[in-house]
Protein backbone atom coordinates (compact mmCIF):
# COMPACT_ATOMS: atom_id res chain seq x y z
CA UNK A 1 0.00 0.00 0.00
CA UNK A 2 1.23 3.19 -0.83
CA UNK A 3 2.01 5.67 2.41
CA UNK A 4 3.69 8.36 0.44
CA UNK A 5 2.11 10.89 -1.09
CA UNK A 6 3.51 11.20 -5.20
CA UNK A 7 6.74 9.73 -5.86
CA UNK A 8 8.97 8.97 -8.19
CA UNK A 9 12.39 7.25 -8.43
CA UNK A 10 16.06 8.47 -9.24
CA UNK A 11 18.82 7.02 -8.79
CA UNK A 12 21.67 5.73 -11.02
CA UNK A 13 23.43 2.89 -8.51
CA UNK A 14 23.38 -1.05 -8.43
CA UNK A 15 24.33 -3.17 -5.68
CA UNK A 16 26.92 -5.14 -6.13
CA UNK A 17 29.27 -7.59 -3.98
CA UNK A 18 33.11 -7.13 -3.54
CA UNK A 19 35.57 -9.56 -1.98
CA UNK A 20 38.62 -8.20 0.49
CA UNK A 21 41.62 -10.41 1.53
CA UNK A 22 41.90 -10.37 5.15
CA UNK A 23 44.65 -12.79 5.35
CA UNK A 24 46.27 -16.21 4.50
CA UNK A 25 43.35 -18.62 2.91
CA UNK A 26 40.79 -15.98 4.07
CA UNK A 27 38.46 -14.01 2.24
CA UNK A 28 35.48 -11.88 3.42
CA UNK A 29 32.45 -10.42 1.29
CA UNK A 30 30.52 -6.96 1.99
CA UNK A 31 27.62 -5.26 0.10
CA UNK A 32 28.59 -1.51 -1.51
CA UNK A 33 26.55 1.14 -3.35
CA UNK A 34 27.82 2.16 -6.13
CA UNK A 35 27.00 5.07 -9.02
CA UNK A 36 26.79 3.39 -12.34
CA UNK A 37 23.70 1.75 -12.97
CA UNK A 38 22.55 2.84 -16.43
CA UNK A 39 18.41 2.09 -15.50
CA UNK A 40 15.68 2.20 -18.49
CA UNK A 41 15.19 5.42 -20.34
CA UNK A 42 11.69 5.10 -20.40
CA UNK A 43 9.53 6.20 -23.68
CA UNK A 44 8.31 9.39 -21.76
CA UNK A 45 8.46 13.09 -22.37
CA UNK A 46 8.18 14.06 -18.30
CA UNK A 47 7.86 12.78 -15.16
CA UNK A 48 5.45 13.92 -12.42
CA UNK A 49 4.93 10.43 -10.30
CA UNK A 50 5.92 7.15 -9.44
CA UNK A 51 3.51 4.42 -7.64
CA UNK A 52 4.27 0.29 -7.29
CA UNK A 53 1.90 -2.19 -7.56
CA UNK A 54 3.27 -4.98 -5.59
CA UNK A 55 -0.09 -7.41 -6.43
CA UNK A 56 1.26 -7.78 -10.14
CA UNK A 57 4.86 -6.37 -9.26
CA UNK A 58 4.04 -3.21 -12.02
CA UNK A 59 5.89 0.27 -11.56
CA UNK A 60 3.54 2.98 -13.16
CA UNK A 61 5.20 6.40 -13.85
CA UNK A 62 2.85 9.43 -15.20
CA UNK A 63 4.18 11.72 -18.24
CA UNK A 64 2.00 14.76 -18.16
CA UNK A 65 3.54 15.99 -21.38
CA UNK A 66 2.73 12.83 -23.49
CA UNK A 67 -0.08 11.94 -21.50
CA UNK A 68 0.69 8.59 -20.83
CA UNK A 69 1.38 6.35 -18.14
CA UNK A 70 4.32 4.21 -18.65
CA UNK A 71 4.44 1.19 -16.71
CA UNK A 72 7.47 -1.35 -15.70
CA UNK A 73 7.72 -4.55 -14.40
CA UNK A 74 10.39 -4.96 -11.27
CA UNK A 75 13.43 -5.47 -12.69
CA UNK A 76 12.71 -1.47 -15.00
CA UNK A 77 12.18 -3.30 -18.33
CA UNK A 78 9.00 -1.54 -20.19
CA UNK A 79 6.11 -3.97 -20.33
CA UNK A 80 3.50 -1.10 -21.53
CA UNK A 81 2.21 2.47 -22.35
CA UNK A 82 -1.25 3.26 -21.19
CA UNK A 83 -2.06 6.46 -23.83
CA UNK A 84 -5.24 9.09 -24.00
CA UNK A 85 -4.30 10.07 -20.03
CA UNK A 86 -3.96 14.04 -20.99
CA UNK A 87 -1.78 15.64 -18.38
CA UNK A 88 -1.42 12.68 -16.60
CA UNK A 89 0.02 13.60 -13.28
CA UNK A 90 -0.71 12.23 -9.45
CA UNK A 91 -0.94 8.54 -9.27
CA UNK A 92 -2.97 6.86 -6.69
CA UNK A 93 -3.17 2.58 -5.91
CA UNK A 94 -6.54 1.27 -4.68
CA UNK A 95 -5.79 -0.71 -1.06
CA UNK A 96 -5.86 -4.09 -3.28
CA UNK A 97 -3.92 -2.67 -6.11
CA UNK A 98 -6.30 -3.81 -8.84
CA UNK A 99 -7.28 0.00 -10.13
CA UNK A 100 -4.82 2.53 -10.29
CA UNK A 101 -6.46 6.13 -10.40
CA UNK A 102 -4.64 9.09 -11.87
CA UNK A 103 -4.78 12.88 -11.90
CA UNK A 104 -5.64 14.11 -15.46
CA UNK A 105 -4.29 17.73 -15.46
CA UNK A 106 -5.32 18.98 -18.72
CA UNK A 107 -8.80 17.32 -18.80
CA UNK A 108 -10.14 18.38 -15.44
CA UNK A 109 -11.06 14.29 -14.35
CA UNK A 110 -9.44 11.59 -12.70
CA UNK A 111 -9.21 8.25 -14.61
CA UNK A 112 -9.56 4.77 -13.23
CA UNK A 113 -7.36 1.90 -14.54
CA UNK A 114 -7.55 -1.77 -14.38
CA UNK A 115 -4.30 -3.03 -13.25
CA UNK A 116 -4.91 -6.51 -14.57
CA UNK A 117 -5.72 -5.32 -18.12
CA UNK A 118 -3.72 -2.12 -18.11
CA UNK A 119 -7.00 -0.20 -19.71
CA UNK A 120 -8.68 2.71 -18.33
CA UNK A 121 -12.24 2.04 -17.12
CA UNK A 122 -13.80 4.75 -15.83
CA UNK A 123 -13.48 8.84 -15.81
CA UNK A 124 -15.15 11.28 -13.71
CA UNK A 125 -14.54 14.88 -13.94
CA UNK A 126 -13.49 16.80 -11.34
CA UNK A 127 -15.20 20.50 -13.07
CA UNK A 128 -14.23 22.97 -15.45
CA UNK A 129 -10.85 24.43 -14.71
CA UNK A 130 -9.68 22.27 -11.93
CA UNK A 131 -6.56 20.38 -12.81
CA UNK A 132 -6.26 17.64 -10.82
CA UNK A 133 -2.88 17.84 -9.48
CA UNK A 134 -2.37 14.88 -6.71
CA UNK A 135 -3.83 11.97 -5.66
CA UNK A 136 -4.46 10.17 -1.44
CA UNK A 137 -6.74 7.78 -0.17
CA UNK A 138 -8.42 9.24 3.31
CA UNK A 139 -11.04 7.76 5.30
CA UNK A 140 -12.19 5.60 2.62
CA UNK A 141 -12.56 8.18 -0.12
CA UNK A 142 -9.89 9.29 -2.87
CA UNK A 143 -8.88 13.36 -2.35
CA UNK A 144 -7.47 15.06 -4.77
CA UNK A 145 -5.55 18.61 -5.00
CA UNK A 146 -6.70 21.19 -7.65
CA UNK A 147 -7.18 24.46 -9.07
CA UNK A 148 -10.31 26.38 -7.33
CA UNK A 149 -10.93 29.58 -9.28
CA UNK A 150 -7.86 31.39 -8.65
CA UNK A 151 -6.50 29.83 -5.86
CA UNK A 152 -5.74 26.23 -5.24
CA UNK A 153 -7.93 23.66 -3.24
CA UNK A 154 -9.12 19.85 -2.02
CA UNK A 155 -11.72 17.77 -3.84
CA UNK A 156 -13.29 14.60 -2.96
CA UNK A 157 -13.83 11.46 -4.75
CA UNK A 158 -15.90 8.52 -3.15
CA UNK A 159 -14.59 6.15 -5.22
CA UNK A 160 -16.96 3.16 -3.59
CA UNK A 161 -20.29 4.72 -4.10
CA UNK A 162 -22.51 3.63 -7.26
CA UNK A 163 -22.25 6.88 -9.05
CA UNK A 164 -18.77 8.48 -7.69
CA UNK A 165 -19.01 12.18 -8.05
CA UNK A 166 -16.29 14.70 -7.48
CA UNK A 167 -17.27 17.21 -5.33
CA UNK A 168 -15.37 20.34 -3.87
CA UNK A 169 -14.80 20.43 -0.07
CA UNK A 170 -13.77 23.46 2.30
CA UNK A 171 -10.26 23.28 3.31
CA UNK A 172 -10.31 26.45 5.91
CA UNK A 173 -7.16 27.92 4.41
CA UNK A 174 -5.96 29.66 1.28
CA UNK A 175 -3.77 28.06 -0.84
CA UNK A 176 -2.26 29.38 -3.92
CA UNK A 177 -1.92 26.22 -5.69
CA UNK A 178 -3.01 23.06 -5.64
CA UNK A 179 -2.15 21.62 -2.90
CA UNK A 180 0.07 18.08 -2.48
CA UNK A 181 -2.00 15.51 -0.70
CA UNK A 182 -0.22 12.55 1.88
CA UNK A 183 -1.69 9.58 4.07
CA UNK A 184 -0.71 6.76 5.81
CA UNK A 185 -2.67 3.70 6.25
CA UNK A 186 -1.28 4.00 10.02
CA UNK A 187 -4.22 6.76 10.34
CA UNK A 188 -6.50 6.15 7.95
CA UNK A 189 -8.72 9.11 8.91
CA UNK A 190 -5.60 11.53 8.44
CA UNK A 191 -4.94 13.60 5.23
CA UNK A 192 -1.91 15.89 5.08
CA UNK A 193 -2.00 18.76 2.43
CA UNK A 194 1.24 20.88 1.60
CA UNK A 195 1.90 23.35 -0.64
CA UNK A 196 4.74 23.12 -2.65
CA UNK A 197 7.63 25.81 -4.26
CA UNK A 198 6.66 28.66 -1.93
CA UNK A 199 8.37 30.70 1.08
CA UNK A 200 7.57 30.20 3.77
CA UNK A 201 5.85 26.25 3.47
CA UNK A 202 2.84 25.07 4.77
CA UNK A 203 1.36 21.99 5.77
CA UNK A 204 -2.10 21.16 7.21
CA UNK A 205 -3.66 18.25 8.69
CA UNK A 206 -7.34 17.32 8.37
CA UNK A 207 -9.92 14.59 9.58
CA UNK A 208 -11.56 13.24 7.00
CA UNK A 209 -13.99 10.48 8.99
CA UNK A 210 -16.88 12.25 8.26
CA UNK A 211 -16.16 13.17 4.52
CA UNK A 212 -15.42 16.65 5.21
CA UNK A 213 -12.29 18.41 6.05
CA UNK A 214 -11.60 19.00 10.05
CA UNK A 215 -8.39 21.05 10.71
CA UNK A 216 -6.51 18.86 13.12
CA UNK A 217 -3.30 21.38 12.55
CA UNK A 218 -1.73 23.92 10.34
CA UNK A 219 1.34 25.51 10.39
CA UNK A 220 3.78 27.82 8.03
CA UNK A 221 7.00 26.96 8.82
CA UNK A 222 8.87 30.74 9.08
CA UNK A 223 10.66 29.36 11.99
CA UNK A 224 11.65 26.04 14.15
CA UNK A 225 12.07 25.06 11.90
CA UNK A 226 12.18 27.30 9.00
CA UNK A 227 11.36 25.14 5.79
CA UNK A 228 10.57 27.04 1.73
CA UNK A 229 10.76 25.52 -1.00
CA UNK A 230 9.13 22.40 -0.18
CA UNK A 231 9.68 19.96 -2.81
CA UNK A 232 8.30 16.66 -1.39
CA UNK A 233 6.88 15.02 1.95
CA UNK A 234 5.77 11.79 3.19
CA UNK A 235 3.89 10.23 6.20
CA UNK A 236 5.56 7.76 8.29
CA UNK A 237 4.68 4.12 8.64
CA UNK A 238 3.37 4.89 11.85
CA UNK A 239 1.42 7.45 11.05
CA UNK A 240 3.08 9.99 13.85
CA UNK A 241 5.45 11.62 12.07
CA UNK A 242 6.04 13.74 8.38
CA UNK A 243 9.16 13.95 6.40
CA UNK A 244 9.64 16.67 4.59
CA UNK A 245 12.21 17.71 1.72
CA UNK A 246 12.75 21.18 0.50
CA UNK A 247 15.12 23.42 -0.83
CA UNK A 248 15.85 24.71 2.52
CA UNK A 249 17.04 23.88 5.09
CA UNK A 250 19.89 21.30 3.51
CA UNK A 251 18.16 18.54 5.47
CA UNK A 252 15.09 16.55 5.75
CA UNK A 253 12.97 17.64 8.65
CA UNK A 254 10.69 15.53 10.62
CA UNK A 255 7.81 17.02 11.68
CA UNK A 256 5.26 15.74 14.47
CA UNK A 257 1.37 14.88 12.38
CA UNK A 258 0.07 16.03 15.94
CA UNK A 259 1.01 19.33 16.15
CA UNK A 260 3.15 20.18 13.40
CA UNK A 261 6.41 20.83 16.04
CA UNK A 262 9.94 19.64 15.00
CA UNK A 263 11.03 16.13 15.87
CA UNK A 264 14.30 16.05 14.37
CA UNK A 265 15.70 15.58 10.58
CA UNK A 266 17.39 13.57 8.00
CA UNK A 267 21.54 14.58 7.38
CA UNK A 268 21.27 15.83 3.67
CA UNK A 269 24.34 17.94 1.60
CA UNK A 270 21.81 20.28 -0.61
CA UNK A 271 18.57 20.71 -2.13
CA UNK A 272 16.34 17.90 -0.60
CA UNK A 273 13.93 17.06 -3.38
CA UNK A 274 12.38 13.36 -2.38
CA UNK A 275 11.43 11.23 0.42
CA UNK A 276 9.71 7.96 0.65
CA UNK A 277 8.41 5.21 3.06
CA UNK A 278 8.31 1.97 3.28
CA UNK A 279 5.78 -0.31 4.52
CA UNK A 280 7.95 -1.30 7.47
CA UNK A 281 8.78 2.22 8.41
CA UNK A 282 12.14 1.92 6.29
CA UNK A 283 12.84 6.04 5.07
CA UNK A 284 14.83 6.60 2.07
CA UNK A 285 15.87 10.57 1.25
CA UNK A 286 16.99 12.07 -1.95
CA UNK A 287 18.97 15.32 -2.52
CA UNK A 288 19.44 17.16 -6.17
CA UNK A 289 23.10 17.49 -4.74
CA UNK A 290 23.52 14.15 -2.61
CA UNK A 291 23.09 10.70 -2.47
CA UNK A 292 19.60 8.82 -1.87
CA UNK A 293 19.69 6.91 1.66
CA UNK A 294 17.64 4.37 3.12
CA UNK A 295 17.38 4.67 7.14
CA UNK A 296 15.81 1.93 9.34
CA UNK A 297 12.40 2.56 10.46
CA UNK A 298 12.81 5.01 13.96
CA UNK A 299 16.43 5.82 13.40
CA UNK A 300 17.89 8.88 11.55
CA UNK A 301 21.60 8.04 11.66
CA UNK A 302 23.33 6.17 10.70
CA UNK A 303 22.17 5.72 7.10
CA UNK A 304 21.16 2.02 6.68
CA UNK A 305 22.63 1.98 2.46
CA UNK A 306 23.80 5.05 0.06
CA UNK A 307 23.44 5.14 -3.38
CA UNK A 308 25.17 7.82 -5.18
CA UNK A 309 22.71 9.29 -7.84
CA UNK A 310 22.88 12.29 -10.42
CA UNK A 311 19.82 14.14 -11.58
CA UNK A 312 17.56 12.98 -8.87
CA UNK A 313 13.94 14.04 -9.91
CA UNK A 314 11.97 16.20 -7.60
CA UNK A 315 9.13 13.28 -5.85
CA UNK A 316 11.71 10.85 -6.82
CA UNK A 317 11.61 7.83 -4.72
CA UNK A 318 9.47 5.33 -4.15
CA UNK A 319 9.25 1.81 -2.87
CA UNK A 320 7.78 -1.66 -3.41
CA UNK A 321 5.51 -2.98 -0.69
CA UNK A 322 8.07 -5.73 -0.13
CA UNK A 323 9.84 -2.94 1.64
CA UNK A 324 13.34 -4.16 -0.05
CA UNK A 325 13.12 -3.16 -3.53
CA UNK A 326 13.82 1.19 -4.19
CA UNK A 327 13.01 2.93 -7.64
CA UNK A 328 14.11 5.99 -8.66
CA UNK A 329 13.95 8.38 -11.25
CA UNK A 330 16.79 10.44 -13.38
CA UNK A 331 16.89 12.31 -16.09
CA UNK A 332 16.44 15.64 -18.26
CA UNK A 333 19.92 16.66 -17.61
CA UNK A 334 21.74 17.54 -20.73
CA UNK A 335 18.26 16.75 -22.64
CA UNK A 336 17.84 12.84 -21.43
CA UNK A 337 14.74 11.63 -20.99
CA UNK A 338 13.27 9.84 -17.30
CA UNK A 339 15.57 7.34 -16.49
CA UNK A 340 14.05 4.12 -14.16
CA UNK A 341 16.81 2.71 -11.85
CA UNK A 342 16.37 -0.42 -9.60
CA UNK A 343 18.02 -0.43 -6.18
CA UNK A 344 17.15 -4.09 -4.90
CA UNK A 345 17.51 -4.88 -1.28
CA UNK A 346 17.33 -1.24 0.09
CA UNK A 347 15.71 -2.28 2.66
CA UNK A 348 18.09 -4.37 3.82
CA UNK A 349 20.76 -4.79 6.37
CA UNK A 350 24.34 -5.75 4.94
CA UNK A 351 26.01 -9.00 5.81
CA UNK A 352 29.55 -9.45 6.52
CA UNK A 353 30.47 -13.76 5.24
CA UNK A 354 34.07 -14.79 5.92
CA UNK A 355 36.21 -17.64 6.14
CA UNK A 356 39.59 -18.47 7.55
CA UNK A 357 41.67 -21.83 6.81
CA UNK A 358 44.99 -22.76 6.61
CA UNK A 359 46.95 -21.70 3.35
CA UNK A 360 48.51 -25.29 3.03
CA UNK A 361 46.96 -28.92 4.45
CA UNK A 362 48.73 -32.66 3.97
CA UNK A 363 46.23 -35.23 1.84
CA UNK A 364 44.26 -37.00 4.00
CA UNK A 365 44.78 -34.54 7.36
CA UNK A 366 41.61 -33.19 9.05
CA UNK A 367 41.32 -29.32 8.05
CA UNK A 368 39.07 -27.24 9.52
CA UNK A 369 37.62 -23.95 8.10
CA UNK A 370 36.47 -21.46 10.23
CA UNK A 371 33.64 -18.46 8.84
CA UNK A 372 31.89 -15.53 10.07
CA UNK A 373 28.21 -14.51 9.37
CA UNK A 374 27.96 -11.17 10.80
CA UNK A 375 24.80 -8.07 10.53
CA UNK A 376 24.11 -4.61 12.52
CA UNK A 377 21.33 -6.18 13.52
CA UNK A 378 21.02 -10.13 14.65
CA UNK A 379 20.40 -12.82 12.19
CA UNK A 380 17.12 -14.67 13.03
CA UNK A 381 17.48 -17.94 15.13
CA UNK A 382 18.06 -20.82 12.79
CA UNK A 383 20.34 -19.41 10.27
CA UNK A 384 22.25 -21.45 8.38
CA UNK A 385 25.60 -21.14 5.62
CA UNK A 386 25.60 -23.68 2.72
CA UNK A 387 29.47 -24.29 1.75
CA UNK A 388 30.77 -26.42 -1.10
CA UNK A 389 34.14 -27.21 -2.58
CA UNK A 390 35.63 -26.89 -5.76
CA UNK A 391 38.79 -29.46 -6.50
CA UNK A 392 40.39 -31.18 -9.38
CA UNK A 393 37.73 -34.35 -9.14
CA UNK A 394 34.87 -31.73 -8.51
CA UNK A 395 35.17 -28.70 -11.07
CA UNK A 396 31.74 -27.60 -10.76
CA UNK A 397 31.51 -27.96 -7.01
CA UNK A 398 30.20 -30.60 -4.76
CA UNK A 399 28.56 -30.13 -1.22
CA UNK A 400 30.21 -29.99 1.65
CA UNK A 401 27.16 -29.27 4.22
CA UNK A 402 24.94 -27.00 5.64
CA UNK A 403 26.25 -24.98 8.95
CA UNK A 404 23.94 -23.67 11.30
CA UNK A 405 25.80 -20.13 12.82
CA UNK A 406 26.03 -19.07 16.46
CA UNK A 407 23.03 -17.23 17.52
CA UNK A 408 25.71 -14.92 19.75
CA UNK A 409 28.97 -14.74 17.52
CA UNK A 410 27.71 -15.57 14.13
CA UNK A 411 30.20 -18.60 13.95
CA UNK A 412 30.49 -21.48 12.23
CA UNK A 413 32.75 -24.51 11.21
CA UNK A 414 33.09 -27.51 9.32
CA UNK A 415 36.25 -30.19 8.48
CA UNK A 416 37.38 -32.68 5.82
CA UNK A 417 40.18 -34.68 5.40
CA UNK A 418 40.80 -33.93 1.34
CA UNK A 419 42.59 -36.60 -0.46
CA UNK A 420 42.38 -34.75 -3.70
CA UNK A 421 46.02 -32.93 -4.42
CA UNK A 422 46.70 -29.24 -5.43
CA UNK A 423 44.05 -26.45 -4.94
CA UNK A 424 41.05 -26.72 -3.50
CA UNK A 425 37.95 -24.07 -2.89
CA UNK A 426 35.52 -23.91 -0.21
CA UNK A 427 32.84 -21.29 -1.11
CA UNK A 428 30.42 -20.44 1.68
CA UNK A 429 26.57 -19.04 0.40
CA UNK A 430 24.20 -17.25 3.27
CA UNK A 431 20.87 -16.96 0.66
CA UNK A 432 19.51 -13.42 2.64
CA UNK A 433 15.80 -13.38 4.00
CA UNK A 434 13.59 -10.83 4.45
CA UNK A 435 15.80 -8.34 6.69
CA UNK A 436 19.11 -9.28 5.18
CA UNK A 437 21.04 -9.21 1.87
CA UNK A 438 22.90 -12.48 0.83
CA UNK A 439 26.54 -13.13 1.23
CA UNK A 440 29.28 -15.25 -0.27
CA UNK A 441 33.09 -16.06 0.67
CA UNK A 442 35.44 -18.19 -0.37
CA UNK A 443 39.09 -19.83 0.97
CA UNK A 444 41.38 -21.71 -0.77
CA UNK A 445 43.55 -24.60 0.69
CA UNK A 446 46.44 -26.24 -1.39
CA UNK A 447 46.61 -29.55 -0.62
CA UNK A 448 50.32 -31.38 -0.88
CA UNK A 449 51.46 -34.35 -0.34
Amino acid sequence: MRIHKRAALAAATALIGSLTLIGAGSVTATAEETAGAAGVALPSASFRDIVVDGVHDRVFVSDPSGGTIVVTDYEGAVVGQITAEEGAAGLVLSADSSRLYVALSTADAIAEIDTATLTETNRYPTGTGTSPQTLAMAGGKLWFGCTIGSSGGIGVLDVASPSPTATPVPSGRYWYYAPTLASSPADPNALVAGEEGVSPATLAVYDTSTGSLQKRAERGFSSSPSISYMNDFAVTADGQNIVVAANNPYDHQIVRVSDLSSNGSYSSWQFPNAVAVATDGTVATGADGDFVKTYRPGTTWPALHEYAVNDLQRDGLAWAPDENRLFAITGFSYGSAPTLHVLPDAGKLDTTLSLQSPGTSRKGKALTVTGWLTAAEPLPAGTTVEVTRTDADHPTGTPVGTFPISATTGEFTFTESPRTLGDITYTATYGGDGGHVPATAETTVTITK
